[in-house]
């Protein structure tokens, strides 16, 4: 990020903020760091004055919980919202260059409950480096009017991107939507989160449980796939990808659009095709319901040759191979087969041939 576009956003933020004037009294937040934040190297304080220097913004965590980080230009990503700014130096002006600051913010989003954070810029042209940022730990307000000191904490150079995306897409499939994406390259990168919403402006909803572990260093090509089984047919959904590196830093990649399509409204069992087949055949179904799903081959005197599928799966179209093995790995000799689709009260039997 260079000089001129960080503070240009600081700029906005704060004349924005102190433009604007309340007709009510607001709940009211005293928030400060008594010991001081650190510059990149970890070692010296971050500097400033009452008016000018290292920036330090009070952000509401949103509804989602957590702290998400900002964008290129140093905006709130996510559900994140900056409450207010202040500079380093502000409310202890002894010595502007301790990282210290103090000051009493006034906000609609500072009532009991509200969950909150402290974000401190390191500014290119007082570091000598690159702008960096770093976030304190998050504080909960207990009352209209708390104090609270956020302690020290470290700003950090900011991650070059950890991966190099050479594509990232979903489709609709039968029992959801299935993303792909492609990396060339990765640096530090422990791994992946996707984040999902019905519009490009509405709040962002992590949908991976766990993080989709990345390649950390890797200089050759490679491929993920993840499936949202948690959508509804026709209907348009937004797909953001996030990776995360060792140091923690979140870049957010996307939106991928995706328009699913209808959902099997009954249980279907297919014909296999080809029939007669040799040496594969493919079984087509569909299930309207989430179940239990069992699709067993028999043979003609009603013995178990092979399960194919012995699952809990989503409602959707599915489709599965059969090679003329059994259950042992054999291959079965030629003649008529049954297999069977059961799941949840449905069940039903269908016949095919194998010829060697």
């Amino acid at each position: 990020m260079s000089e001129k576009i960080f503070w240009r956003m600081s700029l906005v933020v704060i004349l924005g903020l102190v433009g604007g004037s309340f007709a009510q009294v607001l709940p009211t937040f005293f928030g400060k760091s008594t010991t001081g934040v650190y510059g990149i190297d970890g070692q010296s304080r971050l500097r400033g004055s009452s008016a000018g220097g290292d920036l330090v913004q009070l952000i509401w965590v949103g509804e989602n919980g957590r702290i998400d980080s900002p964008d290129e230009f140093g905006n709130a990503t996510a559900d994140d919202v900056i409450v207010d700014s202040v500079h380093v130096g502000y409310g202890y002006p002894a010595n502007a260059n301790e990282g210290k600051f103090g000051k009493t913010f006034s906000h609609e989003l500072l009532a009991p409950g509200a969950i909150v954070y402290m974000r401190a810029w390191n500014a290119a042209h007082i570091s000598g480096f690159e702008t960096s940022y770093g976030d304190s730990d998050v504080h909960e307000i207990l009352a209209d009017f708390e104090e609270h000191d956020f302690g020290s904490w470290s700003v950090l150079p900011r991650d070059p991107y950890p991966i190099e995306l050479a594509a990232f897409s979903g489709q609709s499939i039968g029992n959801g939507v299935e993303l792909r994406w492609v990396t060339e390259s990765e640096t530090e990168n422990l791994g992946f989160h996707v984040y999902r919403s019905g519009n490009t402006k509405s709040v962002r909803e992590q949908i991976s449980d766990q993080m989709i572990q990345g390649a950390v260093n890797s200089q050759t090509r490679n491929e993920y796939i993840y499936t949202d089984r948690s959508v509804e047919g026709n209907n348009l959904y937004f797909y953001w990808l996030a990776d995360i590196s060792t140091t923690g830093h979140i870049t957010l990649h996307g939106p991928a659009k995706v328009e699913t399509s209808d959902m099997p409204q009954e249980y279907v069992l297919k014909n296999n095709y080809p029939n007669p087949f040799n040496p594969t055949t493919r079984i087509d179904y569909s299930i309207k319901d989430q179940g239990y799903v069992r699709l067993t081959i028999y043979n003609i005197t009603g013995q178990i040759v092979r399960r194919l599928v012995d699952r809990m799966q989503f409602v959707g179209s599915y489709t599965v191979e059969w090679d003329g093995l059994d259950s042992q790995g054999i291959s079965v000799p030629s003649g008529t087969y049954l297999y069977t689709l059961e799941v949840n009260d449905f069940k039903q039997t269908r016949k095919m041939t194998f010829m060697k």
